[in-house]
């Protein structure tokens, strides 16, 4: 892990501070990736990327699971809520311009 977090800074430092004398973007972008993908191979030998692996293979597995909605069932939520929220909205209007008008009723 740590050696990973070293091989970040190494390769952000390769890039901004051009020890190497890489005057062209290309070359310093192409430093930058190598390092990152570097970083992250070694992050993935790591028991935290050994975690990380396992977490998002059993994610997968469970998502695999997951029963998605139908068009027609989206398209049906997606009103009812839509027309929730105007009528909430349209509550709110009315609580509000309620309090306006007492408001103004006493400091009258």
């Amino acid at each position: 892990m740590i050696a990973s977090i070293l091989i970040v800074i190494a390769s952000f430092s390769i890039f901004y501070i051009d020890p190497l004398g890489l005057n062209t973007t290309l070359y310093k972008v192409l430093a930058l990736l190598a390092g990152l993908v570097l970083a992250g191979l070694v992050f993935f030998k790591s028991p935290q990327g050994i975690r990380l692996k396992s977490f998002l293979r059993e994610t997968k597995i469970e998502l695999r699971k997951v029963v998605w909605p139908t068009r027609d069932e989206t398209i049906k939520t997606t009103g009812m809520i839509m027309i929730a929220v105007v009528i909430v909205a349209i509550f709110l209007w009315i609580v509000d311009a309620f309090f306006t008008w007492a408001v103004q009723l006493l400091t009258n």
